[in-house]
C-alpha cells in the first residue's frame, strides 16, 4: 500500500503558503494602496482635518465590530470543519447575512442618536453619515467564507479593484483642506464594491445559495459567537478607541498626530495578521505544533528587526509619509515600538494557536479583561492624557493580554503532553 501521508503533508503545507500568499497579498493592498494617499492626505488637509477622518474611520470600526458579532472567526472555524457540506456551508452562509442585516439596522441608529447626542460629532456629521457605507462593504464581504474554504485568492482580486479604485478617486476629488468630507465618502464607495465583488464570487465560485431563515440555526450561531464578539469588542475598545479618545480629550489635530504615528504602528505589524489568519483554519484542522513554534521563532526575529529600525528611522519615516506638520508623530511612533514587541508574540499565540487548539477562552476572554481596564482607565485619567500617556496605557493593556496568554499556552502546552503520554 502506497504511503501517502508525505505526499498529504506537503499538499497542506502548500495550501497553508498559498493563503498565506494570499492573505499577505491582500493585506498589502490593504496598506499600499492607502499608504500611497497618506502622504498626500496629511499635506493637503492638515493634521486636524486628518485627525477628523481618523475618528470618523475608528467608530465606523466600532460599529463593524458590532455587526460582525465574532463571526469573522466563529464562522471561518464552522466552515473549515463543514466544508465539504455545501448544505451545512448554505445555511451557515444564509443565517448569518439574516443575523448581519438586523445588526446594520441597529448600528445606523446608534450612530444617528450620538450624532444628535455627541457635542463633538455634531459638528461633522456629513462625513460620518457618509462614512457608514464603510460599515456595508465590510459586512457585504464574507471573508471568513474564504477563509473557511481556505481559498483566498479571490478576496485579493476584489481588493486590487475596489482599493484601486478608492486610491484613485482620492487624487482626484481631493484638493483641500474643505474636501476632507469625501474623503469617508471614497472610503464607502471602495468597501461597497469590494463587498458586491465579494458575493458575486462566493456564489460563482463556491456554489452558495440562500436558504430560508433557521431560528436553530440563528440561536446556534449566535451562541457560538458570543465569546469572539465580546473579545473582538474589547479589542476594538483598545485599538481602535485610542485616536477616537485622543480626538476628544486633545482635539482634532491631536488626534491627527497620534492618528499619524498609530498608522505606521500598524503598517509595522501588517504581516502578521494575514499570517495568523491562515493558521487558525490550518492549525483547527492540522494540529501542527511544530510548523507553528517555527513560524514563531521566525516572526519574533523579523519582528524585532523592523522595530530597531522603526525606533531609529522615525523621524524621517514621519517626515517623508506625512510632512512636517506630523513632527510630533515620531515621539509617539518611538513608543508605538515598545509595543510591537509585546503585541505580535500576543497575536500569534492568541487564534491561531489558543483559539484554535480548543483554548478560545484564554485568546478572547484576556482581551475582554484587559481592554475594560483600559476603558477604565482612559476614563478615570481623561483629564490628564497626553498622546504618550495613551500609549503607555495601551502597553500596559497589551502586556495583560500577553501574560494571559502564555499561561493558557503553558497549560495547553501541559495538557498535550499528558495526551501523548
Amino acid at each position: 500500500m502506497l504511503d501517502t501521508s508525505g505526499k498529504y503533508q506537503r499538499l497542506v503545507k502548500n495550501q497553508l503558503f498559498k493563503n498565506f500568499v494570499s492573505l499577505f497579498s491582500l493585506q498589502g493592498v490593504n496598506l499600499f494602496l492607502p499608504f500611497l494617499t497618506l502622504p498626500y492626505l496629511g499635506r493637503v488637509l492638515g493634521a486636524e482635518k486628518y485627525g477628523v477622518v481618523l475618528m470618523v474611520y475608528a467608530v465606523m470600526q466600532y460599529l463593524f465590530v458590532l455587526c460582525d458579532y465574532g463571526f469573522n472567526l466563529s464562522a471561518t472555524k464552522d466552515i473549515s470543519i463543514y466544508r465539504e457540506d455545501k448544505h451545512k456551508v448554505n445555511r451557515i452562509f444564509s443565517n448569518i447575512y439574516y443575523i448581519k442585516l438586523v445588526l446594520v439596522v441597529l448600528a445606523f441608529i446608534v450612530l444617528y442618536i450620538c450624532l444628535l447626542t455627541v457635542a463633538e460629532l455634531k459638528d461633522h456629521k456629513l462625513p460620518y453619515l457618509l462614512g457608514f457605507g464603510i460599515v456595508i462593504g465590510q459586512v457585504l464581504n464574507p471573508i471568513w467564507l474564504f477563509q473557511g474554504m481556505e481559498n483566498m485568492k479571490y478576496m485579493t482580486r476584489v481588493n486590487v479593484i475596489a482599493k484601486g479604485l478608492f486610491t484613485a478617486l482620492i487624487f482626484v476629488f481631493i484638493n483641500a483642506e474643505a474636501d476632507y468630507y469625501k474623503v469617508p465618502l471614497l472610503y464607502s464607495i471602495g468597501f461597497i464594491i469590494g463587498g458586491i465583488f465579494s458575493m458575486y464570487y462566493a456564489f460563482k465560485h463556491f456554489g452558495i445559495k440562500w436558504v430560508k431563515p433557521d431560528l436553530v440555526e440563528v440561536k446556534r450561531l449566535i451562541s457560538n459567537s458570543t465569546q469572539y464578539f465580546f473579545s473582538r469588542s474589547a479589542a476594538a475598545l483598545y485599538t481602535s478607541s485610542n485616536t477616537f479618545v485622543a480626538g476628544l480629550a486633545l482635539g482634532n489635530y491631536f488626534a491627527g498626530i497620534f492618528g499619524a504615528a498609530e498608522k505606521l504602528f500598524m503598517a509595522m505589524v501588517a504581516v502578521y495578521a494575514p499570517l495568523g489568519d491562515a493558521l487558525y483554519p490550518y492549525m483547527a484542522k492540522n494540529r501542527n505544533l511544530k510548523l507553528f513554534k517555527k513560524i514563531l521563532f521566525y516572526v519574533i526575529t523579523v519582528n524585532t528587526v523592523i522595530v530597531a529600525l522603526v525606533y531609529i528611522f522615525s523621524d524621517v519615516l514621519v517626515a517623508i509619509v506625512f510632512g512636517s506638520e506630523f513632527e510630533l508623530s515620531s515621539n509617539v511612533l518611538r513608543l508605538f515600538c515598545f509595543l510591537a514587541l509585546i503585541f505580535v508574540p500576543t497575536v500569534m499565540i492568541g487564534y491561531p494557536y489558543l483559539g484554535a487548539l480548543g483554548k478560545e477562552k484564554y485568546a478572547n476572554y484576556s482581551v475582554v479583561f484587559a481592554s475594560l481596564l483600559h476603558v477604565l482607565l482612559l476614563v478615570v485619567f481623561f483629564n490628564y492624557l497626553t498622546m504618550n500617556r495613551i500609549v503607555y496605557l495601551l502597553i500596559i493593556t497589551q502586556t495583560i493580554v500577553f501574560s494571559i496568554r502564555l499561561y493558557g499556552s503553558i497549560k495547553l502546552r501541559k495538557e498535550i503532553k499528558q495526551e501523548l503520554g
